[in-house]
Formats: C-alpha cells, sequence, structure tokens
C-alpha cells in the first residue's frame, strides 16, 4: 500500500510539472506571438499601397459588392481575351424528386437570365436506378426535360450518395454536396442548395481574385443589432480603420483599374465576430486544438459569432482537397450526432480561426509565398433568407452587407435601404422560415400566407409591405413548381 501511495504521488508530481511547464511555455509562447502580431498587423496597414506580391495574413478579408461587379465588367470587356465558358459550373445536387424539380427550376431560371456557364447536376444513382419508387416516372421525365431544354450546357453526373448511418433527418444525405470539391474539369464552380430562387444570374463570382479557392456568405442571421455595433467600435476604434464602406471601394476600384494586388486593400471581417481580440495568440495557439488546451478551462468562454454558410458556395474544385475531405473530415463527421454538411465546412475546413492561425503559420515559414484562399461574400446579395423579409429585426443587419462597414452619403449619413430594396438586389433567396416546412410541401400559398395581425401590429402598412414581399417570393416559386409536371 505504501509504495501505491509512493507512486501515486510521483506521478502527481509529474503531471502537476508538466502542467505548469506547459502553462509557462505556452504563456511566453503566447507574448511573442502576441508581439509579432501586433508588429506585423501595424506593417501590413503602414506599407500595403506598396505591396504587391505580400498578403496579409492576419485577416479574412470581405469583398464588396460593388468591387465584384467592377471585376467582371473588365473581364467582359476582354482585356484578357475571351471567356471559356465550359470552364465554369453552377452546381446542385439532388437525392430526391422535390430536389431535383428545384435543380430544373434553377438551371431554367440561370438560361433565361444568360449564363453561358456549365449547368452540373450531381444526381442521385439511387434515385435514377429505383425503378420500382413512385417517384421514378417523375424523375426521369424531369431528367429529360432538363437534356433537352438545355442542351450541351447541362451537364448530368450520377454519384453516390454520402449517407449519415442511423439518421432520419432531411439532412441524413446532405454531405453529398462535398462531391462539389471534387469537380476538377472546371477552373471554378459555384456551388447552390437549390431550395431557393433566383433573381439573376450569378456570373460575376466567377471571376473574384484568381487565388481564391473557396468563398461564402457568413450565416449572418446569429448576428443581433448589438454585435453589429460592436463590429463598428471594433473596426473604428481597435483596428483604426474607416468604417465608410467607400472608402475602401474607391481605393479599390482604383487599384483594379490600374491592374494592381487588391487583396490587402479589402475590408476585414471584424475580428471580433470570431477572435478574441484581447488575445489573439490565444485564440491562435487554442485553434491547434493542442495538448495545452486541455489546461486551458477558458477554451470555451467565446463562441464564433459568424460562420460560412454552406448554401452558396465559390469553389476551385482540387482532387487533392477532397481526397483530404474523404479521408480525413467525412468519417469523423458521420460518426458524429447531428452534425452535417455545413458543421464539415465550418467546424473544420473552413473554421475561421483555423483559417487565420493556417495563414499566419504559412505566411511566418513562406512569407511571400503564402497567398491567401478564402474570402467572405456580401451575404445580403448572395445569401439572404426568406424569414429575414418577415422579421423586421434584422433589416438592420441586411442593409450593411460588408461587416464592421456602412454605406455612407457625403454627409456620413447611412443610405438607407428599404427591405423591397434589398430583396430586389438578391440575387439568391433561401427559403428559410423555420417552424414552417419548405415551400413544396404546400399545395398553395394560401396555407402559409403572411398576414398581419391589425390588432397588435404597431406599424400595419409596413407589416403589409412584407408579407406581400414574403407571398410573392412563395406563391412565385410554387407556380414555377408547373416546370416539373409539364
Amino acid at each position: 500500500m505504501l509504495i501505491w501511495k509512493r507512486k501515486f504521488r510521483l506521478v502527481l508530481f509529474v503531471a502537476l510539472g508538466v502542467a505548469i511547464v506547459s502553462c509557462f511555455v505556452r504563456a511566453v509562447v503566447q507574448f511573442q506571438l502576441n508581439k509579432e502580431i501586433k508588429y506585423f498587423k501595424r506593417y501590413f496597414e503602414q506599407k500595403k499601397e506598396h505591396l504587391e506580391a505580400l498578403y496579409n495574413p492576419l485577416a479574412i478579408k470581405q469583398i464588396p459588392e460593388e468591387t465584384i461587379d467592377l471585376m467582371y465588367n473588365l473581364r467582359l470587356a476582354g482585356k484578357k481575351g475571351p471567356i471559356d465558358w465550359s470552364s465554369y459550373a453552377y452546381v446542385n445536387y439532388a437525392t430526391d424528386a422535390n430536389y431535383l424539380c428545384n435543380t430544373l427550376i434553377m438551371f431554367d431560371a440561370l438560361r433565361k437570365f444568360g449564363t453561358k456557364a456549365k449547368l452540373l447536376l450531381l444526381i442521385s444513382r439511387e434515385l435514377v436506378e429505383s425503378e420500382g419508387s413512385p417517384d421514378s416516372q417523375q424523375v426521369n421525365k424531369m431528367l429529360d426535360q432538363m437534356k433537352r431544354d438545355g442542351g450541351g450546357q447541362v451537364v448530368i453526373k450520377y454519384v453516390d450518395n454520402i449517407v449519415k448511418p442511423a439518421d432520419s433527418s432531411q439532412w441524413s444525405q446532405s454531405m453529398t454536396k462535398l462531391l462539389v470539391f471534387n469537380q476538377t474539369e472546371y477552373e471554378r464552380v459555384i456551388f447552390l442548395d437549390n431550395d431557393a430562387t433566383l433573381n439573376d444570374k450569378l456570373d460575376e463570382l466567377f471571376f473574384i481574385p484568381d487565388y481564391i479557392q473557396f468563398a461564402a456568405p457568413v450565416s449572418y442571421w446569429f448576428l443581433s443589432e448589438g454585435d453589429l455595433a460592436e463590429a463598428y467600435r471594433e473596426v473604428r476604434d481597435y483596428e483604426k480603420l474607416p468604417v465608410n464602406l467607400a472608402r475602401y471601394t474607391d481605393k479599390l476600384h482604383d487599384r483594379i483599374k490600374k491592374g494592381k494586388m487588391i487583396y490587402n486593400h479589402l475590408p476585414s471581417l471584424p475580428p471580433n465576430l470570431y477572435l478574441n481580440t484581447e488575445n489573439v495568440a490565444q485564440d491562435l495557439i487554442r485553434s491547434k486544438f493542442s495538448l495545452a488546451s486541455l489546461f486551458d478551462h477558458h477554451a470555451s468562454d467565446k463562441s464564433t459569432k459568424v460562420k460560412l454558410a454552406s448554401y452558396v458556395m465559390v469553389i476551385k474544385p482540387s482532387a487533392e482537397a477532397f481526397s483530404s475531405i474523404m479521408k480525413s473530415s467525412v468519417p469523423i463527421f458521420l460518426k458524429k450526432k447531428g452534425k452535417y454538411d455545413g458543421d464539415v465546412i465550418n467546424d473544420d475546413l473552413f473554421n475561421l480561426r483555423k483559417v487565420l492561425h493556417t495563414q499566419f503559420k504559412t505566411f511566418r515559414r513562406l512569407r511571400s509565398h503564402f497567398v491567401p484562399s478564402v474570402l467572405v461574400l456580401p451575404y445580403a446579395r448572395y445569401g439572404l433568407l426568406t424569414g429575414s423579409i418577415r422579421d423586421e429585426s434584422q433589416h438592420v443587419l441586411l442593409r450593411n452587407d460588408v461587416l464592421g462597414c456602412q454605406r455612407l452619403d457625403t454627409s456620413g449619413k447611412e443610405i438607407e435601404k428599404d427591405i423591397a430594396a434589398i430583396t430586389r438586389n438578391a440575387k439568391y433567396v433561401h427559403f428559410s422560415d423555420y417552424p414552417l416546412a419548405k415551400p413544396w410541401q404546400y399545395q398553395s400559398v394560401d396555407e402559409i400566407k403572411c398576414k398581419v395581425d391589425e390588432t397588435h401590429s404597431k406599424d400595419i402598412d409596413s407589416g403589409k409591405k412584407l408579407c406581400h414581399l414574403w407571398n410573392d417570393l412563395y406563391s412565385t416559386y410554387l407556380n414555377s413548381r408547373g416546370l416539373c409536371t409539364a
């Protein structure tokens, strides 16, 4: 017994010693790393006018719609020669008849809006080959119609579903969308979840900076008006940067026209929305999920307020990246209860803290050879939720969809933009109105029609306008489903 007690004390002392040494080493590393971070943040802000081959690794950058449009218009002008549209594709995936109908509607809309890019459907092999299924005849009719109407523009690939075992939820096959990363015959693809409606083509997204491997809007609906105000303070008072978006776009457009690098001049995602800005080094170290985190009881204190959405993704397909996803990420997340495609994107592949850590680690090792790969798209234009149209508390989030920035007039006042204008400007509108089901579950908009409670409403006229916008989106979509039974 005495020997056992001595061994226990020895193990305890060793463990305590390891913990103390680990904490001490980590504190020293954090101190040095914070000094280095402050130096490089100051360096890139002061020198960015003259940096043409050195990218800032200490920021996640956002690209305004005005900048996207200018890059696209200059590309259309043909200075780099004609565009080979066969190198670009919009991608949908379908694992059941309802989602196949959505793709038929979406591809039809894209063709009518005038895109010349390929329209790629990844369809479940099981869905097509289930001849005894009650949907079999309709599925084949829709595929025939898609081929006939789309001609050579439509490409159909039969794929095996990635199925989450022992999961009966509607998202059990959602990881199938990760196959989009393997469409390597295309230079760049735009993946679109098809439970949505389009107001225009999104061709301009094919021509965001060439070095970007992945771009997506953020999940803005988790933010509050207070978070927005905090983001403005972070940019203005802590980062010492302008909040007027025009200050960025004017400079960006001048550099684009001169053929200069724009990355360092793009507005940054406010760090307080995904980092502990009082100790960036601590967050970067923590993002490695190292042994040191076992001794850090604050590790889960701060949750990320914004994450990347997975319903619109601009991707440069890569066989190497896809292989890593299938070997490392998918097997782990298939075993995790309640984790789906969005979790693979946000918890693993493009976790914003991990992205920043990887950027800085790569920069420290390679310096001028570091090239960023992730970009944030404006969410009101490329990720509007139908639920946000009815929810007036979210309208303030939609007026300025480059976080930390505002569109101001010459007098410094915010440019007013009502929800009708925001909805018209949205190119992609995602059907999301929990607890309502997806729209194809209803026969008519009358079943779910938005109506103003005139007894309790503070502004009846405003409420009626919101309901009209919302009802019109649903009514238009439900009418378009007639295309699937033509």
